[in-house]
């Protein structure tokens, strides 16, 4: 039963979050005077349209749509086409495009937001990092006290407590420099190392807790936003240089075994779970938001690059990007890309069934 609850919420998450981000698109469209064809939730054939008529009686404006499957959807403005409408997309100034391109991932950025300042919001305080106790023979004892807070390991900024042991693993094979900060005030401390053999401690206890008001809420809804950014930038970067490989990606069948954990273990009450499924939507909303804007083909990453392209040609030679030429480069690469979708649901359910 859990298992079957788990997918609910994962279909519903996901559906709200690409619904979001359409209607960024969509808003965007209507704002910028770019016609828009048809705005659809879900995918697969149409179960429900609506659209309106003229005074003549005849359809006009945009067809809005619900589809069988509730994931995905889409906001048709027929970006790849040539049209003489003057309200085509590609009919209208350069600005008025990448404003439309972009808007979708900024809506994903503001609900990822929302999600985590409704998080902060049902709770009284957060744990921060803050000196809590000193070993007596704490080499730093005579800089660091109780109560400084860190502020940055390695000129990487601590919003939260997850930042302090992710950035404190991630450089474990180097001495640190920690800013601190005290009564307002930050100094520094150079060439920190951890104090035992084994490497599991500095000769300090790490734990503080700060009032949740409604103003630090929007606070720490903001910081964790920035902080969820820069976690899937350096998730991307280790994919990348090879420090992290293809299997460690993770879908909706991962992001599900995740939810399951959560709903399953007995000793969290339903508080708990909202909050835990609160951040992770909101790491999942965050995470969308980043990798559309990606430069890849077929993302409006890539799409608003191809869009600054055209607009070089123009200057160069008086002539866009020809539309169909484009149109092929993102189909290749959207066919590419469900490969890989195909590729992260297949190793989700080996991890799942522990293959």
């Amino acid at each position: 039963m859990s298992g079957f609850i788990s997918a609910l919420i994962i279909i519903l998450v996901l559906g709200v979050l690409i619904t979001v981000h359409e209607l960024g698109h969509y808003v965007a469209a209507r704002l910028s005077g770019i016609r828009v064809r048809e705005f659809a939730i879900g995918m697969g054939p149409t179960f429900f349209r609506r659209q309106k008529k003229n005074q003549n009686g005849e359809p006009a404006g945009t067809v809005f749509s619900l589809r069988v499957f509730p994931i995905g959807g889409f906001c048709d403005m027929g970006e790849d086409e040539e049209n003489d409408d003057p309200a085509h997309f590609r009919n209208k100034p350069a600005r008025y495009r990448a404003f439309v391109l972009i808007s979708g991932s900024m809506m994903n950025f503001v609900i990822g937001f929302l999600f985590f300042l409704a998080l902060y919001l049902s709770m009284p305080a957060i744990r921060m990092p803050d000196i809590y106790s000193l070993d007596p023979e704490f080499p730093y004892a005579g800089q660091i006290q109780v109560g400084d807070r860190f502020h940055s390991i390695n000129g990487r900024r601590i919003y939260n407590l997850n930042d302090f042991y992710l950035f404190l693993d991630r450089d474990a094979d180097k001495p640190y420099t920690f800013v601190m900060e005290r009564d307002g005030t930050r100094f520094t401390v150079e060439n920190a190392t951890r104090q035992l053999e084994d490497g599991t401690r500095f000769g300090f206890v790490v734990i503080g807790w700060e009032e949740l008001t409604f103003l630090n809420s929007v606070k720490h809804a903001a910081s964790s936003t920035v902080s969820f950014v820069r976690l899937v930038w350096m998730s991307l970067g280790d994919l990348i240089s090879g420090s992290a490989g293809a299997g460690d990606l993770v879908g909706p069948v991962g992001l599900g075994s995740v939810v399951n954990d959560v709903i399953s273990d007995e000793a969290n009450r339903v508080a708990d779970m909202v909050r835990m499924l609160l951040q992770l939507s909101g790491l999942v909303a965050v995470n969308l938001a980043v990798v559309n804007l990606l430069p890849i083909p077929a993302l409006d990453g890539g799409r608003i690059i191809f869009l600054l392209f055209s607009v070089l040609l123009v200057k160069l030679r008086g002539k866009p990007l020809n539309s169909k030429i484009e149109g092929y480069i993102h189909g290749v690469t959207m066919i590419l890309l469900f490969a890989l979708m195909i590729f992260i649901f297949f190793n989700d359910i080996r991890r799942l069934v522990g293959f």
